[in-house]
Formats: structure tokens, C-alpha cells, sequence
């Protein structure tokens, strides 16, 4: 599994609609395990969010699946409905189609931000002011992960 960090602002090219993804994200990923292309999916904030292909496919295959439809297939059928795959051209370069960019929140400056096993694609105008806010109590955020890591290494001692 890829692990992706980090961030970087980015353009949105207004008339082709693509998106560079910076060699920084694409060195992160191993190509032969987790792919060259991406799912691009609507993420639950409305925000972009792109997961290398067969990392994806891994993931949906984790999926329990019955042979009658269920209430969660049915609301499921949207989630595969909308998502895309999306190819880098040699440059690196997505296009995003055109139903994606009409669904999303998004804006001409981006930022492309690393979430552990996917990259989401927020305004810049919103990323920024998210970020602040989320200083406010990162390092009370970082105490309480080192508890919770400290407590499971505990647990795990015989």
C-alpha cells in the first residue's frame, strides 16, 4: 500500500481540466503493486479524492457481496456510479471529467494533499483555514495517538 504525505498547490488548467500530480505523490506509490492510474471518487465532504488503481480494486474486493441486492449495495451504486479512472499522461497530468468538477467543491488553486492511502483535491481557500484551525490541537491530537500506541503495545505484551 502506498503510503502518500505531504502537500502541494496546484492549478486546475481551466480549459482541459487537468491536474498535475506532483512526481513527489507518484514517487510514493509502487507502481507494480498499487498501479499507475487512479479511481478518482467523490469523497464525503464533496472534495476529489484519488486512490492509485489497483490499490483500489484490492479495496473494493474486500467488499462482501450478495447475490440479492441489498440497501447498502443500492446506496452503493452511486459511489461506483460516479467514480472515474483517470490516466496521467507522461507529463503526470489528469484530466478530471467534467461531471467530477461539476459534483465537487472545487476551485482553480488546489491543493493535493496526501491522506495515508489516497490524495484528496481541496480549494486552497479551504485547506489553508482548515489547517489552522487543525493546529490548534495537534499536539494534543499527537499525546493522545502516542496513548493509544503506548496502551496497544501494552496489550499485546503477554
Amino acid at each position: 500500500m502506498a503510503l502518500l504525505i505531504g502537500e502541494n498547490e496546484q492549478t486546475i488548467d481551466p480549459a482541459k481540466h487537468r491536474l498535475a500530480i506532483n512526481a513527489m505523490f507518484r514517487d510514493q506509490i509502487d507502481a507494480e503493486e498499487d498501479g499507475t492510474n487512479f479511481v478518482l471518487i467523490l469523497g464525503p465532504d464533496r472534495h476529489l479524492w484519488l486512490y492509485p488503481d489497483r490499490y483500489y480494486a484490492r479495496l473494493v474486493a474486500t467488499m462482501k457481496r450478495s447475490p440479492l441486492p441489498t440497501t447498502q449495495q443500492r446506496d452503493m451504486s452511486l459511489f461506483f456510479a460516479m467514480a472515474r479512472m483517470v490516466r496521467p499522461d507522461a507529463q503526470g497530468r489528469i484530466v478530471l471529467p467534467e461531471k467530477s468538477m461539476q459534483r465537487a467543491i472545487l476551485a482553480e488553486q488546489v491543493t493535493v494533499v496526501g491522506n495515508c492511502d489516497h490524495l484528496e483535491i481541496w480549494p486552497t481557500h479551504e485547506w489553508e483555514p482548515r489547517v489552522v484551525k487543525g493546529l490548534e490541537t495537534y499536539g494534543q491530537m499527537l499525546y493522545e495517538a502516542s496513548d493509544r500506541l503506548a496502551q496497544a503495545e501494552r496489550d499485546k505484551t503477554p
